[in-house]
This record gives C-alpha cells, structure tokens and sequence, in this order.
C-alpha cells in the first residue's frame, strides 16, 4: 500500500470521499455499437451516438410518437431488400429516438457493448445531446486511425468513459442483458452486477459496496470459505453493534464477496483494518477518531489496536512509550471504542488462514481511497 512503514490518517471520513461515488438516482442504458465496430471509436472520443438520419434530433424531441412513425414512413418505406416495414418496427425506431434525444439525462450512466459483448465500457454522461451537421461529421471523420473505424452517427452524446471490464470477469446474470436486441436499452435491474464488475469498493448514496475477490481457481472447499464470510460479518459487527451488513457473494471457482454496509466512521475503520491486515508486516497506521486518536499495526500476521495520547514532546512521548506499549486487554477495562476496535482487529487476525485457502483479497479501490486519505510525509515531500 506505501513505500512507507507507516502512515497518518487525520480523518476517516476521508476514506469514505476517496471512494468512487455513484448517484444512485441516476439511470442506467446500454447504447450498442453496431456490434462492436464504434466500440473503440465512442471511448477514444468520449461519446456515444445513434443513427436513423431520416429524422433529426429537433424532430424527435419535438414531434409526438405517431408523427416521427409517419415521418419513418414516408422516408424508408422499404428494407435494403425491397420488403415493406411493418409498423411495428417504425415503432420500435421511433422508442429508440426519443430515449437518446429525451429520456438520457446528464449523470446517467452508458454501457456500450465491445465485439460479440466479450467486453465493456461504462461511462457517465455530461451533458444534453447534439447533432452534428453533415459538414461537421465529414470534418472529423476525415482523419483516419487504424484500427479505429469512425461512426457516421450524427446524434450524439458526450460521455466520459470510467472503466471497462471483461464479460468473462463479470457475474452470469448480465448474459441476459446481453441478448437485448434494441439500440438503445434501460438496464437499471443489472446496476448492481455492472457495478460490481467496475468498482470493488464504492459508494452510492447511505451504503459502501465492498468486494473481496476470491482468487482460487479449483472448488472452493466449503469450511474456509463459510470461515471467510463469518469473520467478514462478525468484525464488523464488532465495530457497529448495530451492524445490518448485507454479504452477497457469486464464488463457483474464482468470484467474489460483496459486503453492503451504512456509511459511516465505522465502515471507514472496518476498511481500514482490513487493508492493514493484508499489507506487510510492520505497517503502522495512526489515525485520528473523535474517540481518539488509534495506531494499528501489523505485528506476526495479527493487527494490535492502541490508543495514542494527546500530542506532547517528543521526550514525553519516549518516557510513555511503555504505557503506548501496554496489553491491550489492561486498555478496553478504561476504552469502550478502543474495545470494541481490538475485537475487530482479533476477528480480522483470525481470519487469515481461511483467506489464504480461498485466496481472498481486499478491494483494490479501497487500498487507493486509503492512499488518498493519507497525509503526506516528509519523504513525500522531499520528491515533490
């Protein structure tokens, strides 16, 4: 987690802002890319767009449903093939335009599809759409890249791509999804797969989702993993005696461990904890509470919880350094928060043989809200 053997954490709370964060009022689509041929071209330009030229973006926000169907019609009466168009499809064309040009608001979020859906990319949405004027299309797709095929779409919508994970990586329940025909779709029953497939750790309004990935690649025997789990809820418990943790969990071989938690002081700490123990022996974190001010440290494979004192000299602190020392045990009589943290702590330490056999780690994007959160040190500074 740091180059450092130590670090300083002046407010929890920094952690929980240091998490991605994702409106949970906000919609999520899928927009395709003509099966994956614009898939490259949407991200590198940060869009995402959709054709049916025959009506522009004023008309579809404009004119009601049955006029843009007899608009449809009278301008593509006939498939490539001569065929006539059923109603039916002008009415799924016209469904199409109105979602893009009326119903996809900035802060929404886009999935786009890459070739045969193997992989995706989600982005936030920044604004209203456009439409580009012929002149204007032909001016930017006049530069050829390779490897990059240029979309001819008019209408567009400014997005800005987050991440992008591989089908193979994300939970089965998004092969439905998939299998979705339509250009443009409301995906917000698959939020909580898709997410979970993007971030490892993140918040979205009063809860933090955190996923522990399970690495082991043959069967996960049954007693490490039900161990794993059970510590993971009880050491929060220990912190939050009023704990309503949520697990849900997709472990075949390799999977993860989802754990919902209230924001709050405690689930930063919970965190936290969990981050130290699976960081290098000797690693120390100081951290600042309204109960006080704590050091953890990673000592023989196990966290030791103590309660620093007031800020005094350094020689006060030298002369004190066999009370910062003390058994923890002689602290929780006097400390109640600080009981409660050690009985975490203890859970946590407990917990590592079943995490080894599972080959369980901790969520990536909490390790990174906890390098944000850190105060910088001299040597840091030094480097600047």
């Amino acid at each position: 987690m740091s180059d450092n053997d130590s670090i300083q954490i002046t407010d929890i709370n920094d952690i929980i802002t240091a998490l991605p964060n994702v409106d949970e009022n906000a919609t999520f689509w899928m927009i395709r890319t003509n099966q994956g041929d614009y898939y490259t071209d949407f991200i590198t330009g940060q869009y995402v767009g959709i054709g049916y030229d025959e009506i522009s973006l004023k008309e579809t926000q404009e004119k009601t449903n049955d006029q843009l169907s007899a608009l449809f019609h009278d301008s593509k009466p006939e498939d490539k093939d001569h065929r006539k168009i059923p109603d039916a499809t002008y009415t799924t064309w016209v469904g199409q335009l109105k979602r893009f040009g009326n119903e996809i608001k900035a802060g929404d979020y886009v999935l786009i599809p890459g070739t045969s859906s193997n992989r995706f990319s989600l982005g936030v949405v920044l604004g209203l759409p456009y439409e580009l004027s012929a002149k204007e299309l032909e001016e930017i797709n006049s530069e050829k890249i390779e490897g990059r095929t240029r979309s001819p779409y008019k209408k567009r919508l400014k997005v800005q791509f987050l991440k992008s994970f591989n089908r193979s990586e994300a939970d089965p329940a998004l092969y439905k999804m998939i299998y979705t025909q339509t250009t443009v779709s409301k995906i917000d029953k698959y939020a909580p797969y898709i997410l979970r497939a993007v971030f490892d750790a993140y918040i979205s309004g009063n809860k933090m989702y955190l996923t522990f990935p399970v690495t082991e690649k043959k069967d996960i025997k049954a007693l490490p993993y039900t161990s794993f789990t059970y510590h993971l809820a009880e050491s929060y418990a220990a912190i939050d005696e009023n704990s309503e943790a949520i697990i849900k969990s997709n472990v075949q071989s390799a999977g993860i461990v989802q754990l919902i938690l209230t924001v709050s002081v405690a689930a930063g700490m919970f965190g936290l904890a969990w981050v130290l123990f699976k960081s290098k022996t000797g690693f120390q974190i100081d951290v600042n509470l309204l109960k006080g001010k704590f050091k953890l440290k990673k000592e023989d494979e196990r966290i030791v919880v103590q309660r620093i004192k007031d800020a005094q000299s350094a020689r006060d602190l030298k002369e004190q350094s066999a009370q910062l020392d003390m058994d923890i045990k002689k602290q929780e009589a006097n400390d109640a928060h600080l009981k409660r943290m050690a009985k975490m702590a203890e859970i946590i330490s407990d917990s590592g043989d079943s995490m080894e056999k599972i080959k369980a780690e901790v969520p990536s994007e909490l390790r990174e809200a906890i390098k944000k959160a850190t105060l910088p040190t001299d040597h840091d500074d030094q480097e600047e």
